[in-house]
């Protein structure tokens, strides 16, 4: 089957899929424990039921997407997880935003397409970044930066909004973000482990990141903002020491953006 018609089955069935969600009732189940000697509730709503069923769904089918490259090492497992990530993580984020629109036909439509549209280009540039050689290489890694990027953001923006306590919010952060990092920092199979590793770090330390604003009450869209720039920096400075390109330069303009990013966050935002 070609590529196409394999993105397009996937983004179908994931369509389909997210069209179902709003026409089956599953009930919400509350787990009760103990967690420091104090009572921790977790719900397990449907909402976010279905969006890992869903998510489960997208990081299945681009896995069958980029296994069916004729250039694509299939014995290099962590690799390739770096390649089902940013679409399963991007269905999910539908998921649960979707769910907020869902009074709105009109926008919950424009949301269902937009999700669809977003995942067959994602799909698309994850097939044609498995080989450096490919005309479309450098495009692609642009486009999955990009939507890599926003996709933290409004992770973070949901996370934080829900005023879970630190320990399901800042773990919750620390699954996403390290999940995106290795999708950001893949450069090559024969780099996985050391991605991953890096990956594994940012995890940790957005975690802590996280913990700390937990402490400091203010907007989600502020606190989305400073965890993105602190995840586009430690990412940012990973990806270039990777490749060989972390020079006294490159140092020098991450800390620019990282000064104007702050800039614009104490001035601009909510």
């Amino acid at each position: 089957m070609p590529v196409y018609e394999r993105i397009s089955a996937l983004v179908s069935l994931t369509l389909l899929g997210l069209v179902a969600y709003f026409l089956i009732e599953l009930p919400s189940r509350a787990i009760e424990a103990v967690l420091f000697g104090s009572p921790l509730t977790l719900i397990v709503s449907q909402s976010w039921l279905m969006a890992l069923l869903l998510g489960g769904l997208a990081a299945t089918g681009a896995r069958a997407v980029v296994y069916a490259h004729p250039r694509f090492p299939h014995q290099a497992s962590g690799y390739a997880i770096t390649l089902w990530v940013l679409p399963g993580l991007l269905v999910i984020l539908a998921t649960l935003w979707l769910a907020r629109l869902v009074s709105s036909l009109g926008w919950w439509l424009v949301g269902i397409s937009a999700t669809g549209l977003l995942l067959w280009f994602v799909v698309l540039a994850d097939h044609h970044t498995i080989d450096p050689q490919d005309a479309w290489y450098e495009l692609s890694s642009v486009w999955l930066n990009l939507v890599a990027y926003g996709v933290a953001f409004w992770f973070f923006v949901a996370i934080y909004q829900t005023r879970a306590r630190s320990i399901l919010s800042a773990t919750e952060i620390l699954v996403v973000s390290g999940l995106l990092a290795a999708s950001l920092l893949r450069v090559g199979p024969a780099q996985a482990g050391r991605t991953w590793l890096f990956a594994g770090i940012t995890a940790l330390v957005m975690a802590q990141s996280m913990w700390a604003l937990n402490f400091w009450r203010v907007p989600p869209l502020t606190a989305g903002l400073w965890l993105l720039l602190i995840f586009y920096l430690l990412t940012g400075l990973a990806q270039q020491h990777l490749l060989g390109r972390l020079t006294r330069r490159a140092v020098i303009e991450f800390a620019a953006v990282a000064a104007i990013g702050l800039f614009a966050i104490l001035r601009f935002a909510p």
